[in-house]
């Protein structure tokens, strides 16, 4: 199965104080879909001791992002997106 490497963009759920859209990178296989990319991203954060860090996903123009709980936001995750 061939991998690809994602960088995909997190934004704040409310948008609270000291959160900002970051991006992450994610190992998926070619052919994700939105369920795989949620699973990833899950896996992802609860490595980094964040759990429940992700509230859903979302797609625009740009493709996927993940919105985040901005609780999650007290972690060090990500970078920031300039």
């Amino acid at each position: 199965m061939k991998k690809t490497l994602e960088i995909v963009r997190c934004v704040p759920r409310y948008g609270y104080e000291n959160t900002q859209v970051r991006t992450v990178e994610i190992d998926l296989p070619a052919n994700f879909d939105e369920d795989k990319l949620l699973e990833s991203l899950r896996q992802f954060f609860a490595l980094r001791g964040v759990p429940d860090a992700v509230f859903d996903i979302s797609v625009d123009d740009d493709g996927f992002f993940a919105i985040v709980n901005d609780e999650a936001y007290d972690f060090d995750w990500g970078e920031p997106l300039l």
